[in-house]
């Protein structure tokens, strides 16, 4: 599905959803480094976070979003198409709802519009890598997401 802009009011609240793109990726990595280094005690330089969401942008087959709340940026989302033998999967890179907007509903209503559309893609299954920590684990099993068993996340850290 191809769309640029969607509209969703819910308890009163008006919800605009439009594609992340060249035109608004700068609102989306200021916006993203003032969350991460404020909030989370990130480092994030405009340079660094520019390229990080550029680069999922722009991987074939990505499906990337924008919330608004009332006008106003809320958050976003990112992530690509994945092909398999037996079934088309959404990969969720990323999503983010800024700190004045979260544990309203804004994520839960943004992840049901981002199934609806996946889902209106083809995809069977979503799957991502989540912080584990009870808020995440909280969000995620609440939308009906489980935990892997068969799946391992693996990972290797150079220090010099």
């Amino acid at each position: 599905m191809n769309w640029k802009c969607k509209y969703i009011e819910r308890h009163g609240v008006k919800m605009k959803y439009i594609k992340l793109s060249e035109e608004n990726i700068n609102e989306i990595v200021n916006a993203y480094i003032d969350y991460y280094n404020n909030c989370e005690g990130g480092c994030w330089t405009y340079e660094k976070a520019y390229k990080r969401i550029h680069q999922v942008m722009t991987i074939e087959d990505a499906e990337c979003f924008v919330q608004y709340v009332d006008g106003e940026l809320s958050g976003f989302v990112m992530g690509y198409y994945k092909e398999f033998d037996d079934l088309k999967a959404y990969f969720l890179e990323e999503i983010v709802i800024f700190a004045d907007y979260q544990n309203n509903g804004y994520g839960t209503a943004f992840m049901a519009e981002l199934e609806r559309v996946v889902r209106e893609n083809g995809v069977e299954h979503i799957e991502l890598i989540s912080v584990n920590d009870e808020h995440h684990m909280h969000f995620y099993k609440k939308m009906g997401f489980y935990a892997a068993s068969n799946l391992a996340m693996m990972g290797k850290h150079f220090i010099e």
